[in-house]
């Protein structure tokens, strides 16, 4: 009897050895970089996505503000910089906006990206698109997919 719980214990002891060596089997042991107190500082400071372009520059293209409405439209995969304006429609979708201060933004296009200085209100109706501001709006989402925040 005494053999056999020496056995038992002796084979969960060796099974127990060989799982935890194949845990560690084969691993190359790599450094873990921890990021540093000033690299968190950087990481916040680092622009949005569409603040840096990266690749081949995107066209630009110019849309006036005209009796404060300014409407975006047909301007797909390109870039659209508007300063203040009462009121900016996004028609387009894949577009790269940069605005001012703005009392009613309306999106009706798809995967856009939007950077206001401010804004009152924001409706959006289409998918996939993301505003950023540092002002608080009232929000109507009626798509997927989108964010309106910092």
């Amino acid at each position: 009897m005494k053999t056999r719980n020496a056995l038992a214990l002796l084979s969960v002891a060796a099974l127990s050895t060989a799982l935890l060596a194949g845990c560690t089997a084969g691993d190359e042991t790599k450094p873990v970089k921890t990021p540093s107190a000033s690299s968190s500082a950087k990481a916040e400071k680092t622009p949005n996505p569409t603040s840096e372009i990266t690749g081949p520059p995107i066209e630009k293209a110019d849309v006036p503000c005209t009796d404060g409405t300014a409407t975006i439209a047909d301007v797909n995969n390109k870039s659209v910089t508007i300063g203040d304006c009462t009121t900016v429609i996004v028609e387009s979708s894949n577009t790269v906006i940069h605005l001012g201060a703005v009392k009613s933004l309306t999106v009706k296009g798809a995967i856009n990206g939007i950077d206001v200085k401010s804004v009152s209100t924001v409706t959006i109706t289409g998918d996939g698109n993301r505003v950023s501001t540092d002002s608080k709006p009232k929000v109507k989402d009626s798509g997927k997919s989108n964010t309106v925040g910092r």
